[in-house]
């Protein structure tokens, strides 16, 4: 592994850190904040809108619950942003037969349409931040960034944040 970062004109050498997953995920994190800013604001989206409206579109009938545990957002969060994005006109809810708690959630045609914008920014971009790595290094990355996400939130508790880009 590289364990060198480029910041300005500096060369900065990161030692152990360049393979200190939770160092260098923080870090990823915050330089990526600018290519979630770049989507949600000509959609005048909030942050963590994109993330519930994604996890609603491949999961229609998704309740909250779910929403929060997979997106680590506490769940009064996730309460503002989904009843934000229904009052707008991208979801919908409905009482689940079986549990009167509970309800399932589903975009609209509107949130069909948002989604697609979403998608027509978020794909440009992601290429973008990926430009030079392989498409076989990439799938590996995605495998095991799959693979860490699926053992944590099976071994951890999740710290919920208020929000996610």
């Amino acid at each position: 592994m590289n364990d060198t970062s480029q910041t300005g004109k500096n060369r900065i050498i990161l030692g152990p850190l360049s393979s200190d997953l939770p160092f260098m995920i923080r870090n990823l994190h915050s330089m990526l904040r600018s290519v979630g800013v770049s989507i949600r604001a000509p959609l005048n989206l909030e942050s963590g809108s994109i993330g519930i409206l994604c996890l609603i579109w491949v999961n229609p009938g998704i309740s909250q619950n779910d929403l929060a545990e997979n997106l680590a957002m506490k769940k009064s969060a996730i309460a503002k942003l989904v009843k934000s994005l229904e009052a707008q006109g991208y979801l919908e809810r409905q009482r689940v037969a079986g549990d009167r708690r509970m309800n399932a959630i589903t975009l609209t045609s509107e949130g069909h349409k948002l989604v697609a914008a979403i998608r027509e920014l978020s794909v440009p971009l992601n290429q973008e931040v990926t430009e030079g790595i392989s498409r076989e290094d990439l799938a590996v990355f995605f495998r095991v960034l799959e693979k860490l996400h699926a053992s944590l939130s099976s071994r951890v508790s999740i710290q919920p944040s208020s929000g996610a880009d």
